[in-house]
């Protein structure tokens, strides 16, 4: 007769991100790269990286992740820091670990609740144009009558 024991795992030791099945390449703890990446598959970044970085997948900037690029990508996970601005054709989180220092462009954004972010957002339906600023001006003008900031004084 056999005895079984579980190893307990410590609950204080949450899962770090993880690359999904199939194609995925991994940028390690104590690898820096300056320039541009470029990949059609997944990939994960858990060293530093300075430059431009194109995905057709997923980009996971892990904990350990410090990236001072452009990301554009089709999802971005962000566990780690970021500089720079991301563009996901169609997500882009920042998990309570992960903080981002640019701008977002993502028809879908999620920031967690102790997640980091200084910047600006723009979210868009993929395919839907950019207004120009003539046409949020005419668009001001037409729903309130005045631009904004312009009144007419009223005296008594």
């Amino acid at each position: 007769m056999s005895v079984f024991t579980q190893k307990k795992v410590p609950e204080s030791t949450v899962p770090g991100p993880t690359l999904s099945d199939g194609q995925s390449s991994l940028v390690g703890k104590t690898l820096m790269i300056k320039g541009e990446i470029y990949s059609e598959d997944e990939i994960l970044i858990e060293g530093k990286v300075q430059g431009r970085i194109t995905v057709k997948n997923r980009v996971v900037i892990g904990r350990n992740g410090d990236v001072e690029a452009e990301i554009e990508a089709r999802d971005v996970v962000i566990h780690g820091k970021v500089k720079g601005n991301v563009r996901g054709s169609q997500k882009v989180e920042i998990v309570p670990s992960g903080s981002l220092h640019g701008d977002i462009h993502a028809p879908r954004v999620v920031i967690a609740d102790s997640g980091i972010f200084e910047g600006n957002i723009e979210m868009r339906p993929k395919g839907e144009k950019p207004r120009s600023a003539d046409e949020k001006t005419a668009g001001a003008n037409a729903q309130g009558g005045e631009a904004a900031g312009h009144t007419k004084p009223t005296h008594k």
